[in-house]
């Protein structure tokens, strides 16, 4: 992936699901640092740790599954109501906030 990057065919190169102990491994060989790393994030799943090693290591992260889980309760928790309920908007948009404010990208999934 790398010489694609030395090559001019690709701008950059992420990688998906990576714990802090895998993105340690990797930078430890890497001679490019992965642009991103792709990751379920949401305020179950915050992930702060990660989040904070990817910030400290110019790893920029991207939330998959912002609205939870497939069959979640999370989009429908009473606290995440009453946020979107006091800025006039509706649950999805306060979870996708969230994330954002986190300095994350956000893609929001959905299984239909």
């Amino acid at each position: 992936m790398e010489k694609l990057v030395e090559t001019g065919k690709t701008k950059a190169i992420g990688v998906s699901n990576y714990s802090i102990k895998n993105l340690e491994k990797i930078l430890a060989i890497a001679k490019i640092v992965p642009a991103a790393n792709q990751v379920e994030l949401h305020p179950e799943n915050p992930q702060w740790e990660l989040l904070e090693f990817c910030k400290a290591k110019g790893i920029h992260l991207t939330a998959y599954s912002p609205l939870g889980s497939t069959d979640s309760p999370l989009i429908k928790r009473d606290e995440i109501s009453k946020i979107a309920a006091k800025h006039n908007t509706n649950n999805a948009n306060v979870l996708i906030a969230w994330g954002q404010q986190r300095g994350t990208s956000v893609i929001p999934k959905s299984v239909t």
